[in-house]
């Protein structure tokens, strides 16, 4: 009985520790945003004659180069703040130029410190763009999709306040942006954004030019821009406007094909890959009772269709419960990861034990009954 008892103990002590090796859920959303760039505020002293938005996408659609250039045409001269700009989580620096020459950019400070530009002073070219919210901050709203819109403070934009003369001026903005994530499906499904939604607010709306450029082999991408100039996706693509469009926002969504071994295993699902793997191991724990009883015919009970029965179902619902993490691999880097409490199946492992148990015991009984009675022949 100790052995016995020992060994049921180390058998559940195994059980116990794969089911917490598995049990690795992840129930963090399945929206996960990313950079969130917009077009620039603008002064009540510019005009902004065109604006050009170059979009440079890496091989994976992991992360893009954006190179924002805008005409603009000041009114006055001397040193003042013709644009502000809204970036939001991108990566690495955020920089711009004037005329080809590098200019410093500032953070509008969330309340004046000592010898700060005060947000006043800062906004007090911007009341045609931006809402008052208190004393110290203003806010704009920016429209990232169909559903999506979101207010944006004075002390998440940035600013640079150069010496203009009058007339006209390039500003080009550069920075590295982040896609938004949706891990909804097995795989996931990238899309860049930028909001246009300032640009409603603009003292005059010239022309607005958007290129795209895929590196490495062309991705069949979609976007809300309608059909390119190119009449297809290629590996660079524009679009012109002599308005602003409809929706008030780019959005390119790119979601990658899975290989073809991750195709087949995402034809089965884990449902399917679970039931093929226990038909095996009902098979295999089958053949096992069959050559126990071969040599043990007189015996009552059998230790090969108790243990099998405990270990069967449990296998099976472990398998079904890997068989996730065995897709996410075979995906590879674009696979969502994103399945939620799955090891909570483990919980019908009480229901479905005794009934396999039964069913086992009643196919060794048969067995049994049948070589006794070849015996007696």
């Amino acid at each position: 009985m100790k052995k016995i008892s020992s060994f049921t103990v180390l058998i559940i002590s195994l059980m116990l520790l794969l089911i917490c090796n598995s049990a690795k859920a992840n129930m963090a959303s399945p929206f996960i945003e990313g950079t969130k760039a917009a077009s620039a505020i603008s002064s009540r002293h510019v005009d902004i004659l065109h604006e050009s938005i170059f979009i440079q996408i890496d091989e994976n659609f992991h992360t893009a180069k954006y190179k924002v250039e805008y005409t603009i045409k000041s009114d006055v001269v001397g040193k003042q703040i013709p644009l502000l700009f809204c970036a939001v989580d991108y990566k690495d620096d955020f920089c711009v130029w004037l005329d080809d020459r590098p200019v410093k950019v500032f953070d509008i400070p969330f309340k004046k410190e000592e010898g700060e530009e005060s947000s006043d002073s800062i906004f007090s070219d911007f009341t045609n763009s931006c809402d008052r919210c208190d004393d110290n901050n203003r806010k704009i709203e920016c429209r990232w999709d169909d559903n999506t819109s979101e207010t944006y403070y004075s002390f998440e934009m940035k600013y640079f306040q150069p010496e203009l003369s009058q007339g006209t001026h390039r500003i080009r903005v550069e920075y590295t942006a982040y896609p938004w994530r949706n891990c909804l499906d097995w795989i996931t499904k990238y899309n860049f954004r930028y909001s246009l939604s300032p640009a409603k607010k603009w003292k005059s709306f010239g022309t607005l030019d958007i290129t795209v450029e895929q590196a490495g082999k062309i991705k069949d991408y979609s976007s809300n821009l309608g059909k390119p100039q190119e009449g297809g996706i290629k590996q660079i693509n524009t679009w012109h406007f002599d308005s602003l469009p409809e929706d008030e926002f780019m959005e390119l969504t790119y979601k990658p094909e899975p290989n073809s071994y991750a195709k087949i295993l995402l034809t089965f699902g884990p449902e399917g890959l679970a039931a093929v793997y226990g038909i095996f191991l009902f098979l295999l724990h089958l053949k096992f009772i069959t050559c126990y009883r071969k040599s043990n015919r007189q015996k009552r009970f059998s230790w090969v269709v108790i243990l099998g029965s405990i270990l069967v179902p449990f296998f099976i619902l472990l398998f079904f419960i890997y068989s996730y993490s065995i897709i996410d691999f075979v995906i590879g880097k674009d696979a969502s990861q994103r399945h939620g409490y799955i090891a909570l199946i483990i919980i019908f492992y009480p229901i479905i034990l005794p009934f396999y148990w039964v069913l086992m015991w009643l196919i060794d009984k048969r067995i049994k009954y049948k070589m006794l009675h070849q015996q007696e022949k």
